[in-house]
C-alpha cells in the first residue's frame, strides 16, 4: 500500500522545510547585504516565495498522484523531462552537501574544535537516510514535534535577550538606498524560499488536497516570514552595526543571555536547534533527491538508492570542506541561489506553462469535440434503437409469415367441407342439373315454330 499524508501534514512539513535551517543561518548574511534593511528583504522574498507556491500546489492538483518527473514525461515529453531531472538532481545534491557542510563547520569552529569535519558529516548523512528509509509518513509525524521543541529554544532566547536590545540600532533603514535591499531579497529568495519548489515532489503523497490548502500552504509561508524577520531584528537589536559579522546569529544572541546569573551560557539550547533543524531539511532534501533519482531511472518503489546517494552526497560534503570556509560561503550566499532559479525554478515555470498551455487548447476543443462525440453518441443509439425495431419488425413479420402459413390449412378445410356438403346434397344438386338440361330444350321448339 502506497504511502500517504494529510493535507495538514504537508503544510506543516513545508513550514518546517523552510524554516528548520533558514532561522540560524539566514540573519546574519541578509544583514550583512542589506543591512538594517534586512528584515524588509525577507518579507519581500516572502510575497514571491507565496507566489512560487502556488505553481506547484496547481500542478500538483492537475496531476494527482505524480511528482515533477512523471507529469513532465506527460506534459513535455521525456527527453526534456530527463534534463530537467538532471538539473533538479544536481541542485538537490548541492543543497543537502552544503546543509550538512554547514553542520560541520558550526561544530568545528563553535563545539568541537579538534574533531575532523568527516565525523560530522559522515554520521549526519547516515542518520538522515535512516529516517527517509522509514517513509515520508514517519517524518511528516516526527518532524513537527523536533520543530516545535527548535521554535520553543528560539522564542526562549529571544524573551531572555530582552535586557540587550537597543532599539537605535534599526535606524536607519536603507542608509544606501534600494540597491542592497535588492541584494537581500536575492539571498533570501533563494534561500530558502526557492527551495519550495522541491515539494513537487512531496505533494504526490497527499491523500486529498480540499478547498482551502493553498490557503494553509500560504499560512506556513507567512509564518516562516515572521520568524525570520523577527529573528533578523533581534539580531540588529542586540549587535547593531556589527551584527552582519555574526554568522550563526541566535548562537551568538544566546551568548549574550545573563540574568542575575542563573540565566546564562544558553547557547547549548540554539546548537541544538540548529543540529536538529539541519538534520530534518537535510532528510527531506535527500527524500526528494531520492525520488528524483527514481522516477528518472523508471524504478520502482524501492529504497535502494538511497544509502548510495547520500555517500554521494558526502563525498561532495567532503570535497567542498577542502576548498574552505570562504569560499563555500560565497557559493551557498552569491551562486546557491542563482542555481536555485536555473535549476529547480525555471523547469518548474516551463512544465506549468505548456500544462496550462495544452489545458487551453482542451478548453477550446471540447465544444465542437463534443458536439461530434455527442452525434456519434446520438448515431451510435439511434442505430442500437434502430437494430432492436428492426429485430421487432423481423420478428412480426415472421410471425404474420407463420399466420399466414396457418391460414391456407383453414381455407382447405374450408374447402373440404363445401366439398362434403355437395357429397351430401347430391340428390338436390341432380334435380336442379335435370331442370337446366330441360329448359333448353323446351325453349328451341319454340325458336322452330317461329321460323316456320
Amino acid at each position: 500500500m502506497a504511502k500517504t499524508i494529510t493535507a495538514n501534514q504537508a503544510a506543516l512539513l513545508l513550514f518546517v522545510f523552510m524554516t528548520s535551517s533558514s532561522i540560524i543561518n539566514i540573519p546574519g548574511p541578509t544583514i550583512q547585504f542589506a543591512g538594517n534593511a534586512a528584515w524588509i528583504s525577507i518579507l519581500i522574498s516572502a510575497a514571491i516565495g507565496m507566489l512560487t507556491v502556488l505553481p506547484v500546489i496547481m500542478l500538483a492538483k492537475r496531476h494527482p498522484g505524480q511528482n515533477f518527473i512523471e507529469y513532465s514525461r506527460n506534459v513535455v515529453g521525456a527527453p526534456i523531462t530527463i534534463l530537467f531531472g538532471l538539473l533538479f538532481l544536481y541542485y538537490q545534491t548541492h543543497m543537502a552537501s552544503a546543509i550538512v557542510l554547514d553542520i560541520a563547520m558550526f561544530l568545528n569552529s563553535s563545539v568541537m574544535r579538534n574533531t575532523p569535519s568527516y565525523w560530522f558529516i559522515l554520521l549526519s548523512f547516515l542518520v538522515a537516510a535512516l529516517s527517509v528509509r522509514t517513509g515520508i509518513d514517519k517524518m511528516t509525524g516526527l518532524f513537527p514535534v523536533l520543530m516545535a521543541s527548535v521554535m520553543l529554544f528560539v522564542v526562549l532566547v529571544t524573551l531572555l535577550s530582552i535586557s540587550n536590545y537597543s532599539f537605535g540600532n534599526l535606524l536607519p533603514v536603507l542608509p544606501n538606498g534600494a540597491k542592497p535591499l535588492l541584494q537581500g531579497v536575492y539571498t533570501t529568495y533563494g534561500f530558502p524560499y526557492c527551495e519550495v519548489v522541491l515539494f513537487s515532489m512531496i505533494l504526490c503523497y497527499v491523500k486529498a488536497f480540499g478547498k482551502r490548502f493553498e490557503f494553509k500552504a500560504l499560512q506556513a509561508v507567512l509564518a516562516n516570514a515572521l520568524s525570520l524577520s523577527g529573528a533578523t531584528v533581534v539580531t540588529i537589536l542586540v549587535f547593531g552595526p556589527i551584527a552582519g559579522d555574526r554568522k550563526y546569529s541566535l548562537f551568538e544572541v544566546a551568548r549574550t543571555v545573563n540574568i542575575i546569573d542563573v540565566f546564562s551560557r544558553m547557547e547549548a539550547l540554539i546548537g541544538y536547534s540548529l543540529i536538529l533543524a539541519s538534520f530534518m531539511k537535510t532528510t527531506i532534501v535527500l527524500f526528494t533527491a531520492h525520488q528524483t533519482l527514481m522516477h528518472l531511472l523508471k524504478l520502482k518503489q524501492d529504497r535502494m538508492l538511497i544509502f548510495p546517494l547520500a555517500l554521494f552526497m558526502a563525498a561532495i560534503s567532503l570535497a567542498a570542506a577542502t576548498r574552505g570556509e570562504t569560499k563555500w560561503h560565497y557559493e551557498v550566499s552569491a551562486i546557491h541561489p542563482l542555481w536555485g532559479f536555473s535549476f529547480a525554478l525555471l523547469p518548474l515555470l516551463i512544465v506549468f506553462a505548456v500544462d496550462l498551455m495544452r489545458g487551453k487548447k482542451d478548453d477550446a476543443q471540447p465544444p465542437q469535440a463534443a458536439n461530434g462525440q455527442a452525434n456519434k453518441e446520438q448515431g451510435d443509439s439511434g442505430q442500437a434503437s434502430k437494430a432492436p425495431s428492426n429485430a421487432k419488425q423481423s420478428d412480426t413479420q415472421q410471425s404474420s409469415t407463420e399466420q399466414s402459413d396457418a391460414q391456407p390449412s383453414s381455407t382447405e378445410q374450408s374447402d373440404a367441407q363445401p366439398s362434403n356438403a355437395s357429397q351430401g346434397n347430391s340428390p338436390q344438386a341432380n334435380a336442379s342439373l335435370s331442370n337446366s338440361m330441360q329448359a333448353p330444350q323446351a325453349n328451341a321448339p319454340q325458336g322452330n315454330s317461329s321460323k316456320a
